[in-house]
């Protein structure tokens, strides 16, 4: 099946409608490329409060909203905003804020994003979100050498906040299956 070519103008339309839903829905969603794979995360939070990390089950469901309106394609968020993103950060253009206050644009964030997706691994998740599966594939990906190392990085970013039994399991069970990799 043929697909239509990439579209800078459609992606930045889309960019721009997305971000003034979120901002509607008192959400700000980073659109993070991180290892080739976009990735989302959402914080909400009420004027003049401090923004709370929150599952992406909000993100997908008004990424949908913006794919039904605009007629885009299916997956227009993992191709043309990854591709948007990517030739952005080549050509050093990208302006994390250009779709703010609803939507924010980062490259090799991983570390950071990983964190919050780790963050949100303390309580059940909804079954629309993508966040367990997120954190997984950076896991993954990141190139650290021991879960000790991953727990570091989660403590910067949440000090005050320890991992949870289900990021625990997940940390030791992707390392371990790192491990099984590398031996075969």
């Amino acid at each position: 099946m043929l697909t239509a070519p990439y579209n800078k103008s459609y992606v930045v339309k889309a960019l721009h409608t997305l971000s003034a839903y979120a901002d509607r829905a008192e959400a700000a969603l980073e659109l993070a490329l991180c290892h080739g794979a976009l990735i989302m995360v959402v914080r909400r939070a009420k004027r003049g409060c401090r923004a709370e990390v929150r599952p992406n089950d909000i993100a997908i469901h008004l990424a949908e909203v913006v794919l039904e309106e605009q007629r885009l394609r299916i997956d227009w968020l993992e191709t043309d905003v990854a591709i948007f993103l990517a030739e952005a950060a080549t050509r050093h253009a990208l302006h994390a804020d250009e779709f703010a206050p609803g939507v924010v644009l980062t490259v090799n964030a991983s570390a950071r994003v990983l964190a919050m997706k780790l963050h949100l691994l303390r309580a059940p998740l909804p079954p629309d979100s993508t966040d367990a599966q997120d954190a997984e594939f950076l896991l993954g990906k990141i190139s650290v050498s021991s879960p000790a190392q991953v727990t570091h990085i989660y403590a910067r970013a949440f000090p005050d906040s320890p991992l949870s039994d289900t990021a625990h399991r997940m940390i030791e069970r992707v390392f371990r299956a790192r491990f099984a990799a590398k031996l075969s």
